[in-house]
């Protein structure tokens, strides 16, 4: 049994509505994706808004970096 997370479930929507409207600003791209945001809750709100900046290349993956290797021993 897989389980897909939000971002993995959002991920080929908001490519499909990226590409459909090829040409747009980003400004414009942005507002029709805010628009088009199934999420009525924060977190899935936060998810959907975070994977379409990752996509437009306005954001970036991440996760911290650390700095101290040791640091992971601290706790």
């Amino acid at each position: 049994m897989s389980e897909e997370t939000w971002r993995q479930c959002y991920a080929p929507r908001i490519a499909a509505i990226i590409k459909e409207n090829e040409g747009k600003t980003v400004k414009e791209l942005k507002k029709i994706l805010c628009d088009a945001n199934p999420g009525q809750y924060g977190h899935m709100r936060k998810m959907w808004s975070n994977e379409y900046m990752i996509q437009l290349g306005l954001s970036k993956r991440g996760g911290k970096k650390i700095d101290n290797p040791n640091q992971n021993k601290l706790f």
